[in-house]
């Protein structure tokens, strides 16, 4: 299935508003999918060795089923809508992959991170914070990163599991968040006629089966002892948080 060559570079922020405009999703493969990625995973490997330094496999591993799920979601999603500015495919995959790769890094017991002056905050400011140092550091003395791109993967990180109910989002932010929804909650956690018109369940299946969901349990687990550690997290503004993250486990999220 042939993709646009740009994307709406700005969308809804609420689901409903979003997934009105978008198709029931076909089965995309992984084999195709990794297709578009083209050279970016070996663009940056500074980052995936740092997030390999920094997060655990289960970590690392829903990091990457968020980045394919977020590509499979290209496929429809909104593009060349009048009066929107443009992102080139490139460009916004790009980003998805860094900051999909990156977005949890906050949640790590590294001492790297646990030793860090933001430590005490939410978690997703935490990471986003070291996200922004780290891309800056690597990337802005060599060109390849300019400070707008790096504006928009660290505010996506940080605001990744806010559910705003107006306004508009990136569409990094907006790919990134559906699919870090998708993957931690699962599909019913989400209003009807919503999180269905993302994701073709056996292409999440096909992606779940490449990067395994092992140690979720253990995962939410501990998320949900940070909150109460942090009670100010933003991830525990969700509504009904606790319920949620009871029911997400391996066996109900497929």
């Amino acid at each position: 299935m042939a993709l646009p060559e740009t994307f709406d570079a700005f969308v809804p922020t609420n689901f409903a508003d979003f997934f009105a405009l978008v198709d029931i999703p076909t089965h995309i493969g992984l084999t195709e999918l990794r297709k578009l990625e083209g050279d970016v995973v070996n663009s940056f490997v500074i980052s995936q060795k740092y997030a390999e330094k920094l997060c655990s496999q289960t970590i690392l591993d829903h990091s990457l089923r968020c980045y394919y799920f977020s590509l499979a979601m290209l496929h429809n999603f909104p593009s060349n809508t009048p009066s929107v500015p443009q992102i080139s495919r490139g460009e916004l995959i790009k980003r998805v992959y860094l900051t999909c790769l990156l977005h949890d890094v906050g949640i790590s017991s590294h001492e790297i991170a646990t030793t860090h002056p933001a430590h005490d905050m939410t978690f997703e400011f935490h990471g986003g914070i070291m996200v922004y140092e780290h891309l800056r550091a690597e990337y802005i003395p060599s060109l390849r990163l300019n400070d707008s791109q790096i504006a928009d993967i660290t505010q996506s990180i940080m605001l990744h599991d806010v559910p705003f109910q107006a306004g508009m989002s990136s569409a990094t932010g907006m790919l990134v968040h559906i699919s870090a929804f998708i993957d931690v909650f699962g599909y019913d956690a989400a209003p009807p006629n919503t999180i269905e018109r993302a994701l073709h369940r056996d292409t999440k299946r096909e992606i779940e089966k490449a990067f395994p969901r092992d140690g979720m349990s253990l995962f939410g687990a501990q998320v949900q002892e940070m909150v109460k550690a942090k009670p100010n997290c933003l991830l525990g503004h969700l509504p009904n948080f606790s319920e949620q993250f009871e029911k997400a486990t391996p066996s109900t999220v497929h």
